[in-house]
Order: C-alpha cells, then structure tokens, then sequence
C-alpha cells in the first residue's frame, strides 16, 4: 500500500507538468464570439494572424486561424456574413484607419503577435474590422 501512494503522486506532478506545458498552446487559441442586439450587436475574434492580404480593389483581409462559425454574427443580428476565413475592412472607408489598420495585422503576423478584432456590420460578405488590440 505505501508504494501505490508515491506512485500515484508521481503520476499525479507528471500530468501537472504536462497540463503546464499544454495551457501555453491553449492560451494561444482562436477565440470568436459574438454579444448584443440592435445597434449595441458585435463579433470578437482573439488569436493569431494567419495571412493578411491587401488587393487593387481596396480590400484588406485579415484571415483567422481557423474559419469562424458564420451563425453566430447572424444571431446577434449582423447578416450577410457569407465569408468564415477572414475579417475585411474596405480602404476608402477610412484610409487613415486602414493603414493602421494593416500596419497592425502586418506587425502582428511578423512578430507571431496576438490580435484582438472587432466587428459590427458585413463587409463583402466578410465581418467588417472596426478595431485591433494588439498583445504583446
């Protein structure tokens, strides 16, 4: 009986060791959800930056881990989301955001930086940014 209890306590710390060294990779995880209603309604993406791309047509794509679940904006009433890869954001809107705005993505992929989007409207069939943290 009294080997089975430091047996079990050693396996007890190894699963402990291994939960420590697991949660990073967790922490680091792709978040999205979505709160409100009406006018107050908004999506919240956390996670890494997979691709940003940038066209002739004035469309900034910043693409997520993985794809979003496209009820979810739908359900706290922002419609027209046809597009689950990638949040967009149109230049002409607000060129002075927009070059923040991709500076920001541009930094974030390069360095492998966290990001935190906003959005609250449809934009081409994408949810439209209107804000980014970026964490350290």
């Amino acid at each position: 009986m009294k080997l089975q209890m430091p047996i079990k306590s050693a396996w007890k710390a190894l699963l402990g060791m291994i939960a420590l060294v697991a949660l990073p990779g967790v922490a680091n995880a792709q978040s999205f959800s979505c709160a409100g209603s009406g006018a107050g309604a908004y999506c919240q993406y956390t996670g890494k930056v997979a691709r940003a791309y940038i066209n002739d047509g004035n469309l900034i794509l910043m693409y997520f881990e993985q794809p979003i679940n496209t009820n979810l904006p739908a359900a706290v009433g922002i419609t027209g989301i046809t597009q689950a890869a990638a949040g967009a954001y149109y230049t002409p809107n607000n060129p002075e955001f927009a070059e923040y705005l991709y500076s920001t993505i541009v930094t974030a992929l390069a360095a492998d930086k966290t990001v935190s989007l906003q959005f609250k409207a449809a934009q081409s069939g994408y949810l439209r940014i209107n804000k980014i943290w970026l964490y350290s």
